[in-house]
């Protein structure tokens, strides 16, 4: 999917506070920092107004340490059109932000397009058709390389904090840092899930099949080391202290506890 962050709100209505009804321009002829032109004349919408969803941030399949949250779907479009003539026509749409009660992501970033830090919108498409580079300074390798689209299918549209036009490379670095961060949060779950059996390095150089196989492997092994500890956490209280006794039948049980803990099982 590609992602063009163009949008703008378009004007605040009066009754916005009331209605959560807010019109916004999404995409123009205008060149972006991507070095890109979207074809305003060849918008496919009609699978996006059957499913008229609008994000934040575009972060709707979650990633790779967090579940999908249908929280980051903030709101539905109730009016998506292609309007003016030439050079001057624009993709357009009505947003109407769901309710506090609901949602309170969607009436947080609610109540910051009403305040104005927030204001920009970008479009995630596939797209359609094969574009083309266009020619002198704009000619692919040149210095004003610019590409432009032949045709986009809209998938969905989200209201973003940062827009690329001004501060692609900022948005670029911050997407950069927030994969990293994933990446590392993964290698320290499966680190701590394989009991410290490979160094961070190690497991850096390992494929992501190669992990996943180790992962597997390792559940397996808890399941058989479970059998005969089916009483985990009466076994974890007495580790602990939390039961205490001088009983042979106590003493048999710490020493099983023990073993537990030995196995990682407590």
């Amino acid at each position: 999917m590609e992602a063009r962050t163009l949008g703008r709100v378009e004007a605040i209505p009066k009754d916005a506070a009331e209605s959560r009804k807010i019109p916004f321009v999404l995409s123009t002829y205008k060149k972006d920092r991507h070095g890109t032109v979207l074809n305003q004349d060849n918008w496919h919408l009609d699978n996006y107004r059957r499913n008229p969803i609008i994000a934040y941030q575009h972060n709707l399949t979650g990633s790779i340490c967090q579940e999908p949250n249908p929280d980051n779907v903030i709101g539905k479009c109730v009016e998506i059109k292609v309007e003016g003539s030439g050079s001057q026509k624009r993709l357009v749409a009505t947003a109407i932000f769901e309710p506090a009660v609901t949602n309170p992501l969607a009436e947080k970033v609610f109540q910051k397009i009403l305040f104005g830090s927030l204001n920009s919108t970008s479009v995630g498409f596939l797209e359609v058709g094969k574009g083309r580079y266009g020619t002198g300074e704009e000619a692919e390798g040149r210095s004003e390389e610019t590409y432009y689209f032949a045709g986009q299918e809209l998938l969905e549209w989200s209201i973003v904090n940062i827009p690329s036009n001004p501060e692609a490379g900022k948005r670029n670095f911050l997407v950069q840092r927030k994969l990293r961060e994933d990446a590392y949060a993964a290698l320290m779950y499966a680190w701590k899930e394989l009991g410290g059996k490979f160094t961070l390095s190690s497991l850096k150089e390992m494929k992501v099949s190669q992990i996943l196989d180790l992962l597997d492997n390792r559940a397996e092994e808890l399941i058989s080391s479970r059998e005969g500890y089916e009483d985990l956490e009466y076994l974890r209280n007495i580790y602990y202290g939390k039961h205490n006794g001088s009983s042979p039948k106590w003493r048999e049980d710490w020493q099983r506890a023990h073993k537990a803990h030995l196995k990682g099982l407590i």
